[in-house]
């Protein structure tokens, strides 16, 4: 047992480069272990219930081959075969197997099959000469149970049942060898100084065993059940790298975009590369969020940060937006990174229309409660952005810089001076209309205010406006009825 895990430990290292080393998390390991295991049955249980169907196949096969009555002595080593089968499906289960059985059924297993290769058939009244029947075709049977056994996802299984093979081979070809008139020839013969009729006499002698003949099966037996347990552990290993990989891309979405974890997954250099691209940048905020802050208590605050971020995140996603941070009571947040696509700016717009309908979802809620409702300032620009990791090699950001970005909070900023929800730069509306061929009617409920300065620009800049609807005054609600829960 012992050698047998070396063995696979051994193979697996050399193979796959480290089993242990797949998953660096003990927790997450052990899942995978105990996945692999309830898989590991349920490849058993596929695995017994195709060995009925080969005994069927197998029985049609000698009935037509051999005819009645020949046959009759192999279908009572099927109904073995299968009944072995029964045996494992009602002793193999999670938390009821042993150790033990991974080897006393493939040895059950082998055993019944040389039986039925070198005992003599009882109905065949004039049997070949012994060696005859270890024929090529004989061991074709032996290799299917090493495939049967490849389809239980176990590489202890398929190495055990391989040595099985091998073994139980040996000892049937050695029974051979011992029949009376049977020779086993040595494999210091040197048929290459034979003549050409004494060589055929030699190869073709049906009471002869050669000794090169025998090793070639074994050694063809071990080769296959060998490469099979490499196979079904390079498929487990694969199966721990893909466990892995959606590990870290998923650790990746909880601090970044699916999209822009996608595109940090494919980095292979740490700094990785610096793109250049038009994009759209959205800014979205809480006004006046400091005093309600002050209102609450810190988990109060917290509460509410969290059910405004996600309904703000939750309308970026649906509109293949790209988070890029949260800023305490708001967020940042492009579309056309990292990679643009042909309706940028009408995904951003969807998005911020989508952030204002949950805002108005969400105050509802609140009224109900008598809480303070919360006002949502979104600002819109559309320009170039430059994309990269900055840091260091030790900790790195990925970042999206440029004109663009300031422009784009300034135009939220500027939401409380305008008294507007929704702030547009004339640069996005272009790129709109211009996505839309012309049509206006995604904008039909702004209003284009005259050019505006813009801190930071010399020029000032056309602005397009939602206007805040007018807020009628509440009754004061007791402190108590104010709080979030």
């Amino acid at each position: 047992m012992r050698l047998f895990r070396r063995l696979h430990d051994l193979m697996h290292e050399r193979v796959c480069g480290g089993w242990h080393k797949a998953l660096p998390d003990p927790t997450e390991q052990a899942r995978l272990d105990a996945a692999v295991r309830a898989e590991e049955y349920d490849a058993l249980r596929m695995t017994l219930g195709l060995r009925f169907a080969v005994c069927l196949i197998v029985a049609t096969i000698l009935s037509v081959e051999m005819g009645f009555p020949l046959a009759l002595n192999y279908y009572g080593y099927l109904a073995a075969f299968a009944f072995s089968a029964y045996l494992q499906m009602l002793m193999r289960r999670p938390g009821i197997d042993r150790p033990w059985m991974l080897w006393l059924f493939p040895f059950i297993d082998m055993t019944l099959l040389t039986a039925a290769i070198v005992l003599p058939n009882p109905f065949d009244i004039n049997a070949l000469p012994p060696p005859m029947q270890l024929g090529f075709d004989t061991i074709l049977y032996v290799t299917l149970f090493l495939v049967l056994s490849a389809l239980g996802q176990s590489p202890r299984q398929v190495l055990i049942t391989t040595f099985a093979a091998v073994m139980m081979w040996s000892i049937g070809t050695m029974y051979i060898v011992m029949q009376p008139g049977v020779t086993f020839g040595s494999r210091f013969d040197n048929i290459l100084t034979m003549s050409v009729a004494d060589r055929m006499t030699y190869i073709l002698d049906p009471w002869n065993i050669r000794m090169g003949e025998f090793l070639a099966r074994l050694i063809l037996v071990a080769m296959i059940g060998g490469l099979l347990a490499v196979s079904v552990q390079r498929g487990r290993h694969l199966l721990a790298r893909q466990v892995e990989s959606e590990r870290a891309r998923r650790n990746l979405s909880r601090h970044f975009s699916p999209h822009m974890a996608e595109e940090l997954e494919r980095m292979d250099d740490a700094m990785g590369q610096v793109k250049q691209l038009d994009a759209a940048v959205l800014f979205a905020d809480i006004v006046g969020f400091t005093q309600i802050a002050d209102d609450h208590t810190p988990d109060q605050t917290i509460g509410i940060l969290r059910e405004v971020h996600q309904r703000l995140t939750r309308a970026v996603a649906d509109n293949a937006g790209t988070l890029d941070k949260y800023l305490g009571d708001g967020i940042m947040a492009s579309f056309g990174t990292p990679r643009a696509g042909q309706r940028d700016a009408s995904a951003a717009l969807l998005a911020a229309r989508a952030m204002l309908r949950e805002m108005d979802h969400l105050n509802r809620q609140r009224k109900l409660l008598r809480q303070v409702p919360l006002h949502l300032a979104v600002g819109i620009h559309y320009g170039p952005l430059t994309l990269g990791n900055i840091g260091d090699e030790s900790r790195v950001e990925y970042a999206l810089i440029g004109e663009t970005v300031n422009v784009a909070h300034r135009l939220e900023q500027m939401t409380r001076s305008l008294n507007a929800q929704l702030c547009l730069s004339q640069a996005f509306v272009d790129k709109l209309t211009d996505e839309t061929r012309g049509d206006q009617g995604a904008v039909r409920d702004l209003v284009a205010l005259k050019p505006q300065p813009i801190r930071g620009l010399r020029d000032r800049m056309v602005v397009w406006i939602l206007s805040r609807p007018a807020v009628t005054s509440e009754p004061d609600a007791p402190e108590a009825a104010r709080t979030i829960h």
